[in-house]
């Protein structure tokens, strides 16, 4: 998987992530896309960063996002996207603060959906 595939394929695991929240006001909300912007890489606290499109039925808003990486790499190239995307099966890897419209993403925190 490259960059381009793991953020189009991020926003849909949003969305079903969103869809199967236990808040049902949350389950409304959805993604519409990503826009990375600064890539924090080599950081102590590795992170990609930048704007995503968060809707709620039909209206549209501009949130900040930060995906946490595992650990620091030297480039974009040594990013293994693919252990990014959390499987279908995991959860609590996505926290958002509806207020601040801010959503963070940490795939190393996800942990077996019970559900």
């Amino acid at each position: 998987m490259n960059e381009a595939d793991f953020w189009a394929r991020l926003e849909y695991r949003v969305c079903r992530e969103f869809a199967g929240m236990p808040e049902t006001h949350l389950r409304h909300l959805w993604c519409d896309g990503f826009i990375p912007e600064q890539y924090l890489l080599g950081d102590q606290a590795p992170r990609i960063s930048g704007r995503a499109w968060i809707c709620n039925g039909r209206r549209q808003a501009e949130w900040e996002f930060t995906l946490l990486l595992p650990r620091p790499v030297n480039s974009r190239d040594e990013i293994e996207w693919s252990s990014l995307l959390p499987p279908e099966n995991m959860t609590r890897w996505l926290s958002l603060d509806q207020a601040g419209k801010r959503i963070d993403i940490e795939p190393a925190a996800a942990v077996p959906d019970l559900a």
